[in-house]
């Protein structure tokens, strides 16, 4: 009988078989396959990224959550957003408008019409389109992205009157505020008396301009309230006010404001310690009458106000007049007119005067006349004939007064109402009366034309004892005038004035 195995289980081959199979097997595969999604998540990254860009600068309308003030233009074309803005920041949507401005008891009503609102659409327009668009692609996209999560708001550009605006605020809370007053100081002979800040009531006004603003930018107005509060003065400045009071003495001088010279007050030098003013300045605190007064030595200047004050106009330079009571009644205005418009003229040393720019165009609108006037060699009508009786009554007086002349020109023809070679004839924008204050002191002009006189009195301060005298003479046609200057009755000075040569009239002088 055969023998007969019965099969066996190799654990060696099963063993081998181990062998052959990586131990890592598993984590590789892992590590391939989240290597791969990171690959394609990137992929996707990029790509959503590249479209976002590709999106944010290819957007035709207005980035999102964009907003003038309280209106959304967001996803507008250009020409959707030029439209709509028109519509809205459009002054006639203001006419018949009035702000309400309020101060305590005080109400009053300012017509919209009066602040001249002006709005400028097209650089709004602008700003709006090009909002988040400026820079490069990577700006324009971090733009629209944040854009999409807050809002943008752009203000509207428009101007108006603000004096006119700040003018009402004055209306309403004038009469309720009190300004508020810093340290003040009254030199005296031998001591300096200090008076203590005194607090103040003001309005915000530029607080309520701003509220307006706002107003005006969302086009709804509602009443602007005033609410004077307590303003405390600036503090003094120690060392500057020491510096002040103890630096050298100033004299007073001459200063022209609003056409009308008046004295600036001097400032004398006070000797004293720094520790005596402060002491004084510290005597405030418990001083009942806001008031301290600290012994100084005071060292006055050479020129003090009140000296300056005493010699302006204290003396009359020369006086000239001639007569127009043969005047025709538009001619006699005329007269009296540029008079009046030269009179009270002050002028400080150095400066210069014209005759053809003090009087003003002659014109109906400035209260002219046709009047007789000379063209070439011949009377004819014109617009302010008879000025020049003004300018030549001036010119005579100017020259008895030794004042420097600049320009000055005869008529064509001889004239009869002032000596041949003393008259100054005019034309307008051509020929010009100017002269310059030469003197060290202000000068002012009075001009009277009355009971057919016109008359200059030239008024100054004369302390060298000047006077003038003029000598004429001529050669033919042409006269000459020196003018002779005297000191204390001592000859100083001749001078020749431009020569004036005449034509033969062809018609008699009106």
């Amino acid at each position: 009988m055969a023998d007969t195995k019965m099969p066996q289980k190799h654990s060696s081959s099963v063993a081998n078989t181990g062998k052959n199979v990586p131990k890592h097997a598993a984590p590789q595969r892992e590590t391939h396959t989240f290597r791969n999604t990171l690959l394609v998540l990137a992929f996707i990254f990029i790509a959503a990224a590249a479209a976002v860009v590709v999106y944010a600068n290819t957007y035709a309308g207005i980035y999102p959550n964009t907003y003038v003030e309280e209106q959304n233009v967001s996803g507008m074309t250009d020409n959707e957003v030029v439209d709509f803005l028109s519509k809205i920041y459009n002054p006639d949507s203001l006419k018949g408008a009035s702000l309400t401005i309020s101060c305590k008891d005080t109400t009053i009503q300012l017509p919209i019409e009066q602040l001249n609102i002006k709005f400028d659409n097209v650089a709004l327009t602008q700003k709006v389109i090009s909002s988040g668009k400026e820079g490069n692609p990577i700006d324009k996209t971090v733009s629209f992205i944040s854009r999409l999560f807050g809002e943008y708001r752009v203000s509207p550009e428009v101007s108006y009157d603000k004096d006119r605006l700040l003018k009402a605020f004055d209306e309403a809370a004038s009469k309720y505020e009190t300004k508020p007053v810093g340290h003040t100081f009254v030199i005296g002979s031998d001591s300096v008396t200090i008076h203590g800040p005194v607090n103040g009531l003001m309005a915000d006004r530029d607080k309520s301009a701003k509220e307006f603003e706002s107003q005006l930018a969302l086009m709804r107005f509602s009443i602007i309230i005033l609410d004077p509060q307590p303003v405390q003065p600036e503090k003094l400045d120690f060392d500057e006010f020491y510096t002040w009071l103890t630096s050298d003495a100033q004299d007073a001088y001459y200063e022209k404001n609003n056409g009308v010279v008046q004295v600036h007050d001097s400032k004398p030098k006070c000797e004293v310690s720094r520790e005596t003013v402060q002491k004084g300045l510290d005597d405030l605190k418990n001083s009942s009458d806001n008031t301290a007064v600290i012994s100084v030595n005071v060292i006055q200047p050479e020129n003090t106000k009140e000296k300056l004050s005493q010699i302006l106009y204290k003396d009359e330079l020369s006086k000239y007049s001639t007569n127009f009571g043969g005047s025709t009644v538009a001619r006699a205005n005329n007269v009296r007119l540029a008079a009046s418009r030269v009179n009270g003229t002050e002028l400080l040393p150095g400066e210069e005067f014209s005759y053809d720019k003090t009087i003003k165009p002659r014109t109906a609108a400035n209260g002219y006349m046709a009047a007789p006037v000379y063209v070439g060699n011949k009377v004819e009508s014109g617009m302010g004939g008879g000025i020049c009786q003004v300018s030549s009554t001036l010119y005579s007086a100017l020259l008895y007064a030794n004042l420097e002349i600049l320009e000055r020109h005869n008529h064509s023809l001889p004239v009869g109402y002032i000596p041949l070679g003393m008259d100054a004839t005019i034309a307008e924008g051509l020929l010009d009366l100017r002269f310059r204050n030469n003197t060290n002191y202000p000068l002012k002009l009075s001009a009277s034309a009355d009971g057919g006189v016109i008359s200059f009195s030239i008024l100054g301060y004369n302390p060298d004892g000047i006077s003038v005298s003029i000598e004429r003479s001529n050669k033919g046609d042409t006269y000459y005038v020196t003018r002779v200057v005297k000191k204390n009755g001592e000859v100083v000075n001749r001078e020749k004035m431009r020569s004036s040569t005449y034509a033969k009239p062809e018609k008699k002088e009106d």
